[in-house]
C-alpha cells in the first residue's frame, strides 16, 4: 500500500511569483520572451501553454524583480481570478497574478497540475483584500496539501487523468479543423462565386432575441443552467461545474419567452462580443442571459449552417459594430440590421447537404468529450484522495 503525507506546497516545489515590465515602457514589451497573465489563462482550455498575448523583451524581464520559469513549472493564478492551472510547455515567465510551482524531486509536475486543480477552492478561500482577492506568495508556500510519497505513484495517477484531457484536446482538434472545412466551403461557394443578395439578419430571421434580463434568483439544487456568454468560446459551449443553477419553473418561465431551440445561433454581445455559437442539438438543460443574443434562422430563407458560416466570416465586421468605450456591447438593434448575404435555393440546399454531417461529427466529438470531462471530474477528487488504488496501473 502506498503511503500519503501531508505537506506543504514548499515542500514539494518553490514557489515564484511574477511581475509587469513597466507599461510605459515600449522597449519592454514586443520581444521573444513569453509572458503570461491571468487573462491568458482565462480563455484557455488545454493543460500545456508555451505563451500569451504579449511578449517582453530582455530589458522589460530585467526590469521585473521575477525569475523565468522552466519548462514544466505549474503555472496557478492567485488573483484575478484565483485558481487557473497550466503547465508551461517552454521556458515562460509571468506577471504578478500568479504563484507558480517548480516542483522538486519530490513531486511529478503533471500530478501537481491535477492537485491544484483539485484544491483550488480550498486555496480561494485562502486569499485575502479588500478590492479582489489574493493569495500572498507565503500562503501559497503554506497551503497543506496530501501526496503520495511515491512519486512514481503519483504519476501513475496524473496519467489517468491526463489520458482523457488528452482525448478531449483532441477532439478539440479534430472540431477546429472541421470547422475550418465548413469555412473553406462556405468561402468557396458564396464568397468567391458572390451570388447573393444582400438583406438584414431581421430579414432572415423569425425572432432575435437576447437572454433573461430580470432578476434571477439561483437554486442551489437546481437542475438546470443559467449561463452568459463567457459559456462560449471558440465555436463551443463550455459548461463548468460552478456555474448558475435554476430550478424548473423559472427554467420554463425563461425558454417560454427565449423559444431556444436546436438550429439557433447564439452571439456574445457583452463584453468579449462576437463570440459564435450554433445550436445543434436541443438545448435541454440550460437558459441564457442578457449577455447572450439569440438568433432564430427562417428556414424558407437560409439555413442555421449558412447563417452561422457567414456570421464566422464576417466576425470582424460583427464586433466593430458594437459600442461602448468600457465596455463593449452588441444591441439587439445592432444585431437585427447587421448585413447578410441571402444565396439561391439551389446553391443553398447543396451547401447543408455538405456541410451537414461536417457538424454532425462536430456535435458527436463535443458529446463524447462531454462524457469524458464528467468522468475526469468524477476520478479526480478520488484520486487525489486516495479512494481509488492505482498500484495496477501500468506506465
Amino acid at each position: 500500500m502506498v503511503e500519503w503525507t501531508e505537506c506543504s506546497l514548499e515542500e514539494i516545489g518553490e514557489i515564484i511569483g511574477g511581475a509587469t515590465p513597466s507599461t510605459k515602457r515600449e522597449d519592454y514589451y514586443g520581444g521573444s520572451i513569453p509572458w503570461i497573465t491571468p487573462k491568458d489563462l482565462s480563455s484557455f482550455e488545454g493543460r500545456f501553454i508555451s505563451r500569451g498575448e504579449r511578449n517582453i523583451t530582455d530589458e522589460g524581464f530585467r526590469s521585473c524583480s521575477t525569475k523565468m520559469l522552466p519548462k514544466g513549472a505549474v503555472l496557478f493564478t492567485s488573483r484575478a481570478p484565483i485558481g487557473y492551472v497550466a503547465i508551461a510547455s517552454q521556458s515562460v515567465c509571468t506577471n504578478q497574478g500568479f504563484k507558480s510551482v517548480v516542483t522538486n524531486e519530490r513531486a511529478d509536475p503533471l500530478f501537481v497540475y491535477y492537485l491544484l486543480k483539485h484544491n483550488r477552492e480550498y486555496i480561494e478561500r485562502l486569499g485575502s483584500g479588500t478590492t479582489f482577492k489574493e493569495v500572498s506568495g507565503k500562503v501559497m508556500q503554506s497551503v497543506k496539501v496530501r501526496v503520495p510519497q511515491d512519486v512514481h505513484y503519483q504519476k501513475k495517477i496524473a496519467s489517468i487523468l491526463d489520458s482523457l484531457d488528452s482525448q478531449i484536446e483532441t477532439n478539440k482538434q479534430i472540431n477546429e479543423n472541421l470547422q475550418k472545412q465548413a469555412q473553406a466551403i462556405y468561402r468557396e461557394m458564396f464568397v468567391s462565386q458572390g451570388r447573393t443578395t444582400t438583406a438584414t439578419i431581421a430579414d432572415v430571421s423569425l425572432n432575435v432575441t437576447d437572454g433573461v434580463h430580470n432578476t434571477i434568483h439561483d437554486d442551489p439544487n437546481g437542475k438546470f443552467f443559467l449561463l452568459s456568454c463567457k459559456n462560449i468560446k471558440g465555436g463551443h459551449l463550455s459548461i463548468g461545474p460552478n456555474e448558475r443553477t435554476i430550478n424548473e419553473t423559472v427554467f420554463s418561465k425563461l425558454r417560454r419567452r427565449t423559444r431556444l431551440s436546436k438550429g439557433d445561433i447564439l452571439i456574445s454581445s457583452v463584453g468579449t462580443v462576437g463570440e459564435l455559437l450554433l445550436l445543434n442539438t436541443e438545448p435541454t438543460h440550460y437558459e441564457f442571459q442578457r449577455s447572450v443574443a439569440i438568433v432564430k434562422p427562417n428556414p424558407q430563407i437560409i439555413s442555421s449552417y449558412y447563417l452561422y458560416e457567414s456570421l464566422t466570416y464576417q466576425k470582424n465586421e460583427l464586433i466593430n459594430a458594437a459600442h461602448g468605450a468600457v465596455q463593449q456591447c452588441l444591441f439587439i438593434s445592432d444585431i437585427a440590421g447587421f448585413p447578410i448575404g441571402v444565396p439561391e435555393p439551389e446553391t443553398l440546399l447543396k451547401f447543408n447537404s455538405i456541410v451537414a454531417p461536417i457538424f454532425d461529427s462536430i456535435t458527436v466529438n463535443e458529446t463524447t468529450s462531454i462524457t469524458l470531462r464528467s468522468i475526469r471530474d468524477t476520478l479526480l477528487p478520488k484520486l487525489m484522495s486516495g479512494e481509488i488504488d492505482v498500484s495496477d496501473v501500468q506506465l
